[in-house]
Parts: C-alpha cells; structure tokens; sequence
C-alpha cells in the first residue's frame, strides 16, 4: 500500500470527507450560509463578557454531529470581519482540522502539552487573519494532557496574542476531555445534528457540564430541513427555561432558518 492509499484510508476510518474542505465559509458561499454565521457570531460577541480574547469551546454531545465544520466556521466568520483568530484541534483522538487545511500535524498541541517542544507553532491559513493549531500526533493521554498546566500556560499566550480563540473538542458524551475547560474558556457552543443527536445525549450533556459549572453558551441546530419540526420544540422550550443565549437552525444546502431564542427569548410572530 502506498503512502497516499495509507492517508485515504486513514481519513476514511476517521471520518474525514474530502467534500468537507467545500463547506468551509468563503466568498462564494450563499448569502443564506454567510448570514447564518453572521448571526451566530454576532451573538457570541454579545455573550463574550467584555473579554480581551474569548476563548469558545466547540463541541457535541455525540459524534457526526457537524462540529468540527462549524468550529471552523465560526472562527472563519470572526477572521472575516478583521479579527486574529486562532482554532485549536484539541481533538487529539481524532484530528481533522489539519487535514481541513492541508496543513502538517508535527508539532502540534499533543507534542506542545506533552513537553516535546517549547515552540508553539501556529499554521496561517489562506484566510487572512485565521491561524491553525493543529492537534499533533496521538497521544495515549489525551484527557491528562489537556488538563495539564502546559494547557494553562498555552491559553495565556494565545489570549495575548489574538482576538479571539475557537477549540474544537472530542465529543463530550464520548470521552471526558471537553469538561477540562470548564474553568478555563468563555462558554460551550453545542452542536446539534437533527436525526443524529437525540435529547437524551442532550440532556446528558447539559448535565455534565452543568455539575462542573461549564457556561453553556447555546446550540446550533445543523442539517435542518422542513420536515424535521421534532427538534424545534425541545430546544425553543429549553433555551427559554434556561436562557442559554441562543439557538440557530441551519444545515448544508437546506437554505437559511429562522433564528428563535436568541438570549431565552422565543421570537413572537407578526
């Protein structure tokens, strides 16, 4: 087997779709697409607590839910309006965001955390003010990696060297890796994936962070259609009990949703 036949069948086993690379935000997008994470972002400003540099953890509560996309997408949406932004892959088990870029995984946050290296080497993007860390090579400790002091000190040095910080984690009902930055990061955007994610994995989510006193910011609601209404309800009743900021109904070439709950707050009709 060649070494190419050897990285396709690597990103195939972990879930990576050389078509991803085309749903990264860019000005051939549509205009529905663009304003979906215009929205979000500007409600994520709104939510950052006056912060120098806010720090967002996105992530899910089960696999295949679209997070990794829309971490980057998101970040994207800051770099766009002049913003130094910086994603962080802290998904060590199964890293994507490298391949997203085509960028190299040596030297990256496993080996950063692990003491390996002293350097912090940051990636540009061809996104202007965008920057990658990548997640480096696998570890076999990732959890102990991500809660180590090294991972203290990497967050003060990126929070004085850019505007704002997107870090895409393994999923949070899946392994315990997430929940380190409780303490640590402005909040927790979720992403949910209709006829993927159901509201116990939810619930279970919540929970979790809840009892570590994580600052859950909202959900996304992804690959949204007309006929999939049995989400709406659950996660509209949920952000207005619980004033979790907002919520977005958006999905890939499902066109534009309306927003509701934008700050616990259920839109009235006209």
């Amino acid at each position: 087997m060649t070494k190419r036949q050897q990285r396709k069948k690597l990103a195939r086993s972990s879930g990576f779709n050389t078509n991803d690379t085309k749903k990264i935000l860019c000005p051939e997008s549509s205009f529905a697409v663009k304003e979906a994470y215009n929205s979000i972002r500007t409600n994520l400003m709104f939510l950052q607590q006056g912060e120098k540099c806010p720090i967002f953890v996105v992530t899910s509560p089960t696999a295949n839910n679209g997070k990794t996309i829309n971490a980057i997408n998101l970040a994207v949406s800051f770099a766009q309006m002049g913003k130094r932004t910086l994603i962080i892959d802290s998904d060590m088990r199964n890293p994507t965001i490298h391949r997203m870029f085509s960028t190299s995984v040596k030297n990256g946050l496993s080996e950063i955390l692990a003491g390996l290296t002293d350097s912090i080497s940051v990636s540009k993007t061809d996104i202007e003010n965008l920057s990658v860390l990548t997640a480096g090579k696998i570890p076999p400790n990732p959890t102990e990696l991500l809660a180590s002091p090294r991972m203290d000190k990497l967050l003060d040095f990126v929070k004085e060297h850019y505007d704002c910080v997107f870090i895409d984690t393994p999923p949070i009902n899946v392994v315990t890796d997430s929940t380190v930055f409780a303490q640590k990061v402005t909040g927790y955007v979720l992403i949910i994936k209709t006829d993927t994610t159901n509201t116990n994995d939810v619930r279970m989510t919540i929970n979790n962070l809840e009892s570590i006193g994580g600052n859950i910011l909202g959900f996304v609601l992804n690959d949204v259609t007309s006929e999939k209404k049995k989400y709406y309800s659950y996660y509209r009743r949920y952000n207005y009990k619980n004033n979790y900021g907002y919520s977005y109904d958006y999905g890939y070439g499902n066109g534009y949703y309306d927003r509701y709950g934008r700050y616990g707050k259920q839109k009235k009709n006209n």
